[in-house]
């Protein structure tokens, strides 16, 4: 049997795979339909954030945006809301594949973050290599503190400067508060967010 590293690892390479086969199936978008969304000057999502050069989080692009993010420099698009959730745009992950990027969707429930979600997350990132990731959920919420996370946990970046790029968006409550100290204490990080007001 496998162990569950591999088996996450594998997970992720399947779903990427996937997703760059489906994008061969895909006719490209039209001219037409990418006019309004090629505008450099349009934002690309609510709650946008540039967190490093090579990554961004941000809530749900619409689909005009989704068909150009390969136009925008994106090679990996990461999709953390699950596709039934309010304001998700159903046909997002043929969009982002015809565009030319990779599309993963990582459906973590809102009331029920898991380990698994951020193991398999954190696979995926450490997959994408040099191509510029797009972490998007429907409000920035999810994608935020996963994002915090994984540069914390995986980038070794010291959380306070992480912390910046959450806080951009908002602070963990509730059961994501709870979340975000569980993955830290698993790996031996020793860092408290700030109570959210």
């Amino acid at each position: 049997m496998k162990s569950k590293p591999a088996l996450v690892m594998t997970c992720a390479l399947l779903l990427v795979l996937t997703a760059t086969q489906r994008a061969d199936a895909q006719a490209p978008p039209q001219p037409s339909e990418l006019a309004s969304a090629a505008d450099p000057n349009k934002p690309l999502a609510a709650n946008f954030v540039a967190v490093t050069t090579r990554l961004d989080t941000a809530g749900q692009p619409d689909a005009a945006m989704l068909a150009t993010l390969a136009q925008r420099g994106y090679g990996l698009v990461i999709n953390l809301a699950p596709p039934s959730n309010p304001g998700a745009v159903p046909e997002e992950g043929k969009l982002v594949a015809a565009g030319g990027a990779t599309y993963v969707n990582i459906p973590v429930n809102w009331q029920h973050p898991t380990d698994a979600d951020f193991e398999l997350f954190s696979a995926v990132m450490r997959g994408a290599g040099d191509r510029r990731v797009l972490v998007h959920c429907q409000l920035n919420m999810r994608a935020s503190a996963f994002t915090f996370l994984y540069r914390v946990v995986h980038e070794r970046v010291p959380p306070q400067d992480a912390l910046t790029a959450l806080r951009a968006v908002w602070l963990p409550r509730d059961q994501w508060a709870a979340f975000v100290a569980d993955v830290l204490r698993k790996n031996g990080v020793d860092f408290a967010l700030p109570a959210a007001k």
